[in-house]
């Protein structure tokens, strides 16, 4: 990675490090500069880079995103108030739903230690206690 505000951010962090008081926080700014470059190329590549804690780093960007969030929410016009224009902002809709159903998964082992493991879409669940009787009442 390139990247001139990545190569700046590190510089500014290890200089930061080598005057800094002991087991002093890191100041807002180098955060800041942190969680930008974040959102722009991910949480591990930037907390390796930068070497930062990853779980810190993912905890600011969420509390920026949230920040963020209710800016633009206070932005909104008052409810039945129409805007100007049509806004384009993504809209998630959720309903509750899984995105794909859920498999079902049969892990079958005996006293001798051997094991099956079958796993089963949903709409063949049902089926679940059939295949485990024919499997145990045949003998090898």
């Amino acid at each position: 990675m390139s990247d001139p505000q990545l190569a700046d951010a590190a510089a500014a962090l290890a200089e930061w490090r080598k005057t800094r008081p002991r087991s002093s926080r890191i100041p807002e700014d180098l955060w800041s500069r942190a969680t930008e470059l974040a959102e722009r190329y991910g949480i591990a590549k930037i907390a390796v880079a930068l070497k930062l804690d990853d779980t810190s780093l993912k905890r600011r960007l969420a509390t920026t995103a949230a920040g963020a969030t209710a800016t633009a929410k206070a932005k909104r016009p008052a409810a039945g108030v129409r805007p100007s224009s049509p806004s384009r902002d993504f809209v998630e809709l959720d309903f509750g739903l899984p995105l794909a159903p859920a498999a079902c998964v049969l892990v079958l082992s005996d006293r001798h230690g051997r094991a099956l493991r079958i796993e089963l879409p949903r709409a063949a669940s049902s089926e679940i206690a059939e295949v485990a009787r024919s499997l145990w009442q045949t003998r090898p």
